[in-house]
């Protein structure tokens, strides 16, 4: 919590792109990570600085722009469904978020679960975008629905008290 950024998120250091306006920024990545190990923590949900993080991340699908030293945006990449969670994209992104009470009631955090059910096949994830080291494994072809990423869409259903629903999606 030391690093927290006063825009309520974490960042990189690496000024890969130059150090623009957009570099004073958190980065959306890290921060998603960031939220990701604190739900294993005693301050998920008890903490108002990651209610902060949240709403950095929240704020972040409204704008888009790449933010913080890495350039996160949210664009063609970002919305593609990718598993297992190893980038900042849209699954990760509301996976993590379903977590956190104050964001999983926000309008946004509710649109890009509609985005993200709107690429269901058959009520299961399908992979679209594949990191290349990874081709080999069943549960993560490209174009594929995997049953390990339905399980974790599914346990954003029972974070969201929906988890009935899992057999009829």
């Amino acid at each position: 919590m030391e690093i927290q950024h006063s825009d309520g998120g974490w960042r990189c250091n690496t000024y890969k792109f130059g150090r623009g306006p957009e570099t004073t920024f958190s980065n959306p990545g890290p921060t998603l990570e960031a939220l990701d190990a604190f739900r294993f923590t005693h301050f998920l949900n008890q903490d108002q600085r990651l209610d902060k993080a949240g709403e950095f991340l929240l704020d972040h699908w409204v704008t888009r722009k790449p933010l913080g030293p890495c350039h996160f945006g949210i664009g063609s990449l970002f919305m593609k469904v990718e598993y297992p969670f190893l980038r900042y994209n849209l699954f990760f992104y509301v996976y993590v978020l379903s977590f956190y009470n104050k964001a999983k009631k926000d309008q946004r955090f509710l649109e890009a679960l509609r985005v993200l059910e709107s690429k269901l096949v058959d009520g299961k994830i399908v992979v679209e975008n594949l990191n290349r080291k990874l081709a080999g494994f069943s549960f993560c072809k490209k174009g594929e629905p995997s049953d390990l990423a339905t399980k974790r869409y599914h346990e954003i259903l029972k974070n969201l008290g929906r988890d009935h629903e899992k057999t009829k999606v």
